[in-house]
């Protein structure tokens, strides 16, 4: 039989793409809509949308660094749910509806107590 050959894989080939410690399509969103406040404020002289954008940038950007490190993937993951909504129906008969609990009579194997 003939001995398996090992092919190193590079590192950069399976790691989310990051920006600044965040994800990039997301970090560079943020920027361009702070960019955009900054520019109407500088232009209009607009005092609130100043320090608005740059507020923004200032928290914006650790909150997106925070979830970068907790799941690169985040951002898809959360577009991917939400398109999925819109597939899959939800567990009732009316969409809205809220779900009552189920309560069982006895015990039986599929109760925990």
């Amino acid at each position: 039989m003939a001995a398996l050959t090992r092919v190193p894989v590079h590192r950069s080939l399976t790691r989310q793409q990051l920006m600044a410690g965040c994800d990039r399509e997301l970090f560079l969103l943020l920027a361009m809509f702070c960019g955009l406040l900054l520019m109407s404020g500088i232009t209009r002289m607009y005092w609130r949308n100043i320090i608005l954008g740059i507020g923004l940038w200032l928290i914006g950007t650790p909150i997106l660094a925070k979830l970068a490190v907790y799941d690169p993937h985040f951002r898809g993951v959360v577009v991917r749910s939400i398109r999925y909504t819109q597939v899959f129906l939800p567990a009732v008969g009316k969409p809205g509806a809220r779900v009552r609990p189920v309560q069982h009579q006895g015990r039986g194997p599929w109760t925990h107590y």
